[in-house]
Formats: structure tokens, C-alpha cells, sequence
């Protein structure tokens, strides 16, 4: 559903438009100049754009009156963790799938499926993937709903969340897919936390099931 930005009392689709030109411009300059780069880099970027973002809150929130799905009183937490657990589940046993496959051929699937240290890796992913998650879905989403048709900004949404994993092309894959059932999913109930929880617990499998890397081993320097 598109609005005339005037009359809701938001900014009119060409402001948003080069708003989000100089967003994308400025992103795809970073990915293109520090393709390698520590993790705390790609942290310190998202609070910049987190502190953007919530100095034009009000702004989203209203765009996001302006097409919201939800019912007054709908339980919407409980739905959208359903749908959310829905998606993490069929995604889990296709991670589960690939890891013990490429396990079984590099001959440490025990090792990708036993590692305790995956516990400790969801927990310190939550606030991370919360992070992205109001930067992909409450801002840029709302934005194109605005101005596109809902298929439209929910491909380009995906897609963005995709490219900011560049150039791990396998990563950027399995978040495309993803990126498409989170959108849908808060365009629907309008809560983060489950699209967060989904986001940690799927990106710590990938890692260690898929990748059989030690993300917290990583991020603590441990061995």
C-alpha cells in the first residue's frame, strides 16, 4: 500500500528516496572498500546506523501506521513467534542436513554437532541480530512499503540484509532466504524479538554446524 507522503504527515517518497540513495551509497562504498574486516568493524558501523535510524524514529513509526496488518488487541507477540519458530525449525533441519553431509566428508561431524560453545555463541548473537533486524525490518522496510509494491520491498530488503554479507557468497545465500521470511513476517506482526531469536540461533548453526567454525572461540579469542 503506498500513501502520499503529505498527506500522512510523513515525508513525501522523493525525500525518502534520496534518503535511502545516500544510505545505500554510503553502505556500498564500505562493502566495496574494506571487503576484509574485523567483526567490531561491522559493529561499530551498525550503532552509527542504529543512532541514524533513531533520530528519525517517529518518522518510521508513522510510515509503518500507515500499512500496518495487525489488529488492536491481536496477540501479536505469540503469533509472530510462532510463525518465526515455524521457519527456524524447517531452517534448522536444512542446516542440520548440510552440516552433517560436509561433516561426513571432512570427517569432524561430531565435532560440528557437539561443540558447547554454540550456546554460548546464541547468546552473544541476540543483541547483534536484534541490531540488524531493526535496521533491515523497522527502518529500510518500512521505508519501501511506501514506496513499492509489498513483493518489491520485501525482495529489496532481503536483498540488502543479503549484501551486507559481501563477499561471503555462501553466507549472503543463506540470509537472502531468510531476509524474505523475516520481512514477511514483521510486515505482518510488527515485532522484532522473535526475528531476532531466529536470526541468532540460525547464524550460530550456519557457523558451527555448516561452517564448523568456533563463532564464540572467535569472538573471545579462545582455543
Amino acid at each position: 500500500m503506498r500513501i502520499d507522503g503529505s498527506a500522512a504527515g510523513v515525508a513525501a517518497p522523493r525525500a525518502i528516496v534520496l534518503e535511502l540513495l545516500i544510505v545505500a551509497t554510503f553502505a556500498a562504498a564500505f562493502l566495496v572498500l574494506f571487503r576484509a574486516r574485523p567483526g567490531y568493524v561491522d559493529v561499530l558501523l551498525a550503532i552509527v546506523a542504529v543512532a541514524f535510524i533513531l533520530a528519525g524514529v517517529r518518522r518510521s513509526r508513522r510510515l509503518w501506521e500507515t500499512h500496518r496488518l495487525d489488529v488492536p488487541g491481536e496477540p501479536t507477540l505469540g503469533r509472530a513467534a510462532a510463525a518465526s519458530a515455524a521457519f527456524t525449525l524447517v531452517a534448522l533441519v536444512v542446516l542440520l542436513a548440510a552440516g552433517f553431509v560436509i561433516g561426513q566428508g571432512d570427517g569432524d561431524a561430531v565435532e560440528r554437532f557437539s561443540n558447547p560453545r554454540i550456546l554460548g555463541a546464541f547468546v552473544l548473537y541476540l543483541p547483534w541480530a536484534l541490531l540488524q533486524q531493526f535496521v533491515f525490518q523497522f527502518y529500510l522496510l518500512g521505508r519501501l512499503l511506501v514506496l513499492l509494491p509489498v513483493w518489491a520491498a520485501v525482495a529489496i530488503t532481503a536483498l540488502a540484509f543479503s549484501l551486507v554479507h559481501f563477499p561471503r557468497a555462501p553466507v549472503m545465500a543463506v540470509t537472502l532466504v531468510a531476509g524474505v521470511a523475516w520481512a514477511l513476517i514483521y510486515r505482518r506482526y510488527r515485532v522484532l524479538l522473535p526475528l531476532a531469536v531466529s536470526h541468532a540461533l540460525l547464524g550460530s548453526a550456519l557457523h558451527y554446524w555448516v561452517f564448523g567454525r568456533d563463532l564464540l572461540g572467535n569472538w573471545l579469542g579462545a582455543r
